[in-house]
């Protein structure tokens, strides 16, 4: 369901576009960006530091905002890559993910969905391990003036955890997602500040945006 309502949403914003024009318009072909641009643009070992350890197989995150948009929800990118990485004194964990769009529109709905999901402030996600996650939406994200990109949604959120067995534990989570033309890039971290590794994230994101690794 929640692929399918952006797929409606797409479809909704590329049909408006559509029908807005009153007579026929030449549009700029986008400039070429490469799958390896892409994957430079995700963060490395390097830019964490030697606190944190990369976590192998790195998948993208399932938090989905309102219960209903995230990283999972994005379909068929052009190109993408993700990684994550755990703190190795403590409980942080850092994951990103930079997919390659279509077209700015295409990134542009992505963005909106999530202003548009955020109305709903609590849901539930099951969790695949098993379990449940409650989320609540916690308030704003600091340290983020002036935004990322060109368009940005950010929200602190607060998770209460039941795992397989019944055990209760609860994190703080920072929530990003932005866009630069037509690359769209999340940062999702939790039980440590979002801010600086998305303003790494960011100047790397600029650079895969114009086409360069």
């Amino acid at each position: 369901m929640p692929k399918a309502i952006l797929s409606l949403l797409l479809t909704a914003l590329l049909g408006v576009t559509a029908c807005g024009r009153s007579k026929t318009q030449t549009v700029a072909t986008p400039p070429p960006i490469s799958p390896a641009a892409i994957k430079a643009a995700a963060l490395s070992p390097a830019d964490m530091g030697s606190g944190w350890t990369p976590k192998a197989d790195a998948s993208l995150n399932t938090v989905q905002i309102g219960g209903r948009i995230g990283a999972t929800n994005v379909s068929s990118p052009p190109a993408q890559a993700t990684t994550a990485f755990t703190q190795k004194n403590g409980s942080g964990f850092v994951s990103d993910t930079v997919f390659l769009m279509g077209t700015p529109v295409l990134a542009r709905a992505v963005i909106d969905a999530h202003a548009q999901a955020a109305t709903t402030t609590s849901w539930a996600q099951t969790r695949s391990e098993g379990g449940l996650t409650a989320w609540q939406i916690s308030g704003p994200l600091g340290g983020l003036d002036p935004p990322l990109g060109d368009q940005m949604f950010a929200t602190r959120l607060h998770a209460r955890i039941t795992d397989e067995k019944g055990a209760k534990t609860e994190r703080n989570v920072e929530y990003v997602v932005y866009r630069v033309g037509r690359v769209v890039a999340f940062i999702i971290t939790q039980d440590v500040g979002a801010a600086s590794f998305a303003r790494k994230q960011e100047a790397k994101v600029e650079r895969a945006a114009n086409g360069t690794p």
